[in-house]
């Protein structure tokens, strides 16, 4: 579905990405994990066209999509759901939802998938005439990606969905992004807690200082001494 070639992305004279690849494929769960500052939420910017590579491909679904805008790449069906949520604190829980769909044009669609968010998340109909900025950080995180969906994404990345949240809510973030797989959502998903992450990926890549240093099946990362030791806090 995506494919990732010899990447390289800067801001300003700064480079953050110094040839980077990786591919998933449709209907994986594809999680990137690696340090603070490892360049994992560039590499989401690069792919949805915020941050575009100076040099090296991106090519989604078959097409080139490398110098696209972000708007354009939204509409072919990748969608990404920012690090910090960044809801719309003075918007309601419905129109925050309702703002995903913009570039939708089929209402009945849009109810039917609006719906099906609230089948994900029931507090978010219950809190759907509430501004988002009163929200939980836990709730806040559903909403981003309830939004998100309002896309109807073919490709969901998530940038750091556990970020500040009790360990209970975090659970429950990572069966909802189960439960978005399965209904048939490919997923790239950048994680700091890299043990619950390993757990629900199928696939998995490392990234230190801009390069990609190790990738594999998420269950053999999981093992891995290197991993264990730098990521997992294991011996």
């Amino acid at each position: 579905m995506l494919e990732i070639t010899d990447i390289h992305t800067y801001y300003g004279n700064i480079q953050a990405l110094r040839g980077v690849s990786l591919r998933i494929g449709a209907g994986e769960i594809v999680t990137l994990i690696g340090a603070n500052g490892a360049g994992k939420t560039t590499t989401l910017m690069s792919i949805s066209g915020v941050t575009p590579p100076k040099r090296g491909t991106v090519s989604f679904l078959g097409q080139d999509v490398t110098r696209l805008s972000t708007e354009r790449i939204v509409s072919l069906g990748i969608t990404q759901v920012p690090e910090g949520r960044m809801i719309f604190p003075r918007l309601t829980v419905k129109e925050n939802l309702l703002m995903g769909g913009y570039l939708r044009r089929d209402k009945a669609g849009i109810r039917a998938d609006e719906e099906k968010v609230y089948g994900l998340f029931p507090v978010l109909f219950e809190r759907r005439t509430q501004m988002g900025g009163t929200l939980s950080g836990g709730e806040q995180q559903m909403l981003a990606i309830g939004r998100a969906l309002l896309a109807r994404p073919k490709l969901l990345l998530l940038d750091e969905p556990s970020l500040g949240l009790a360990p209970l809510v975090v659970e429950n973030i990572f069966e909802i992004i189960k439960q978005i797989n399965a209904d048939g959502v490919t997923v790239l998903l950048v994680e700091q807690n890299a043990q619950m992450a390993l757990h629900i990926a199928h696939r998995a890549y490392v990234l230190e200082t801009g390069r990609i240093t190790l990738e594999g099946a998420a269950r053999d990362l999981l093992n891995d001494p290197k991993v264990r030791s730098a990521y997992l806090g294991l011996d």
